[in-house]
């Protein structure tokens, strides 16, 4: 971001509505080529333990944790055009997998013969993947400055479990003689 204003009033004129109003403009490129990247990662290697008898008591024998987590980005801007085109993007990639301990897999997932629900041995897990995609070029027509913004966001939550141990030897839990 090149520049962020925060007003505070009661309902002044330039707004429709009283409280906080936040005026952001966005990096947009410039004369230089400039760029920034990070990348974070933790996994099981990082996960701690504070298992105790209280918490195996409720029949507990893991902690929940990180099974694996990674967050990258990169950003890039500088001049296709020196003093009169510039270009900017960012990308990011965030990927959490957590474990959810006494809670296992559906065996019958995927299975459209079956409507009932077997445990497996593969823990549930909680899987948050993000990716996010900004490109920006701007450009100075005499007086005028002219930009043309892309943005794309995937975001998906949830579990991506299909257990296929029982298919792979064989027990599908289907009667052979109504298999087809």
């Amino acid at each position: 971001t090149d520049e962020v204003s925060v007003t505070v009033g009661g309902g002044l004129g330039e707004t429709d509505i009283g409280g906080p109003v936040m005026n952001i403009i966005p990096r947009s490129g410039g004369n230089n080529f400039s760029g920034s990247a990070f990348t974070s990662l933790a996994g099981d290697w990082s996960r701690g333990d504070n298992l105790n008898d209280e918490l195996r008591a409720f029949g507990l024998t893991e902690t929940p944790g990180i099974i694996q987590a990674h967050d990258a980005s990169f950003a890039l801007g500088g001049p296709i055009l020196r003093d009169r085109l510039w270009f900017y993007g960012s990308y990011r990639n965030l990927d959490t997998q957590t474990a959810v301990e006494g809670i296992t897999a559906n065996a019958n997932a995927g299975n459209a013969s079956r409507w009932d629900w077997m445990s497996s041995p593969v823990n549930a897990r909680l899987v948050q993947d993000r990716q996010m995609a900004i490109g920006r070029l701007s450009g100075q027509a005499g007086r005028s400055r002219l930009q043309m913004n892309y943005e794309y966001q995937k975001r998906c939550e949830g579990t991506p479990l299909t257990v296929v141990a029982a298919v792979v030897s064989g027990d599908t839990g289907v009667p052979a003689d109504e298999r087809r």
